[in-house]
């Protein structure tokens, strides 16, 4: 779990599936912040992604400014407001690059949208066909563009400093190759990728992984050695019919 906080701190990193955040010594994560509450609130990771549980008797915090009196399910990117503290939930890596740009684009292939979350526009999807432009205010035309790369979409930015360019997952990136699900925040604007044949086609190639390869908890146990106990277990009733018959 990554979390980036507000200069001049560095990121906060930590393997635990679990964090405490609040402004006790005692928490995994303490902000010097009077408005925030001793144990503020508390991350979790599990198969549903990263989800925030506000502690008994915290104030409300906000996830992309949006109030969360309880709970709410994260996503990497997204933004969260403690008291006067904002935290940044990050992806443990950054996005790849985006491959050069040497495709037809005659030839690309591939059904992909941005999935619009803020404004006016928040829900509707853009379709990347084949490239979508994100101006930024008082950005020329095509500064931060998505385009699809064989079929696979991705972003691209140019001639911004650091602090304004387009973040994917929380991670600042001049060309990121995006998958399915990942966000993008470029100034006030944020978008979900949606890429489902991109996802299908890496679903498809992973079922070329042999079956014990696909998840750890695939192989965990003595799968193979089950007819055995049964074998077993079948020869120790017969053994033991046969001596109480002979009885």
């Amino acid at each position: 779990m990554r979390l980036g906080l507000p200069a001049p701190r560095d990121d906060f990193a930590s393997s635990a599936t679990t964090i405490i955040v609040g402004r006790e010594a005692g928490c995994d994560l303490v902000l010097d912040d009077a408005s925030v509450f001793g144990r503020h609130l508390r991350l979790s990771h599990d198969r549903r992604g990263t989800v925030l549980d506000v502690l008994p008797g915290a104030p409300r915090v906000y996830v992309n400014a949006r109030p969360v009196r309880e709970r709410a399910l994260l996503a990497a990117g997204d933004q969260i407001t403690v008291g006067n503290t904002q935290l940044l939930l990050k992806s443990d890596l950054p996005p790849p690059a985006a491959p050069a740009t040497d495709a037809d684009p005659q030839s690309l292939t591939g059904v992909a949208a941005l999935r619009v979350l803020t404004g006016a526009l928040s829900g509707q999807a853009q379709p990347i066909a084949p490239a979508l432009s994100l101006d930024g205010p008082g950005q020329p035309a095509g500064t931060v563009r998505v385009e699809l790369c064989d079929g696979i979409p991705c972003l691209r930015s140019a001639g911004l400093p650091d602090e304004q360019r387009p973040r994917v997952n929380g991670h600042a990136v001049t060309t990121a190759r995006l998958h399915d699900g990942d966000q993008i925040v470029f100034g006030l604007q944020r978008f979900r990728v949606e890429a489902p044949t991109v996802a299908a086609r890496d679903e498809a190639a992973q079922s070329f992984l042999p079956h014990e390869a696909a998840l750890p908890e695939d192989t965990a146990g003595p799968r193979r050695e089950v007819w055995w106990l049964l074998l077993t277990a079948a020869v120790l009733a017969l053994a033991i019919a046969l001596v109480l018959a002979a009885r």
